[in-house]
């Protein structure tokens, strides 16, 4: 039975993506497009900054390329 509770909350976790989705391309317009692309690119950004600091707690150097052999 808990297999439908599951089911049931999946489907509304979707329709809330879906709304959400809806909502911010139909009220942002125009300016989605350069929305979407700020949002992806500190994301990227983030992302970047975390692995860096991740390699340093490593002990190796991020700025340093790889060898080629």
């Amino acid at each position: 039975m808990k297999w439908i509770h599951d089911k049931a909350a999946l489907l509304l976790a979707a329709l809330a993506c879906a709304g959400a989705a809806w909502g911010l391309i139909h009220y942002s317009g125009q300016w989605f497009y350069l929305l979407l692309f700020v949002l992806a690119f500190a994301g990227l950004f983030a992302d970047n900054r975390r692995l860096r600091a991740r390699l340093r707690n490593l002990g190796e150097n991020p700025a340093r390329k790889p060898r080629r052999d």
